[in-house]
């Protein structure tokens, strides 16, 4: 079977060999089975009680930063208005890939973006204001390690 069978669409499906037939396709419905729940959860709280709680877990983390990390040298790279940012925070710093590291060693697991930025994810149906805080407070730990 040559590249052109695998790849082209025709009226017969002739999979490739080994994982290269899992390219692409339909999802595993074993996989999709899994997010049920959280579409049953979506469905049930609504899109706007999503968006709500996560603007006040954004706007809560961006007041948590203005507390104990801008002292730090730790500047906001998100925008401010909710009605332009997502569900993430980015904050920008020097050490910000060390502070990564350093929190991903201690298990706060953000991402870290070119140049300088952390950003931490805050997912509105598991996330709690206690759990953001708790990492914010990783954060400023260890940006002062970092100094």
């Amino acid at each position: 079977m040559g590249a052109a069978d695998v790849f082209s669409m025709g009226p017969v499906y002739r999979p490739a060999d080994g994982m290269r037939r899992f390219l692409s396709g339909t999802p595993p419905v074993l996989a999709m089975v899994a997010m049920q729940d959280t579409l049953d959860l979506l469905a049930a709280a609504g899109i706007a009680a999503v968006r709500e709680k996560s603007v006040a877990l954004t706007e809560f983390a961006l007041r948590v930063a203005d507390g104990i990390l801008h002292p730090l040298g730790v500047r906001l790279a998100s925008p401010r208005d909710p009605a332009e940012r997502g569900g993430h925070v980015t904050l920008s710093h020097p050490a910000m890939r060390a502070v990564t590291a350093r929190l991903w060693a201690g298990d706060v697991i953000p991402d870290y973006r070119d140049p300088h930025g952390l950003r931490i994810g805050l997912s509105p149906l598991s996330t709690s204001f206690a759990e953001t805080l708790a990492g914010m407070r990783a954060i400023a730990e260890a940006v002062h390690a970092e100094a």
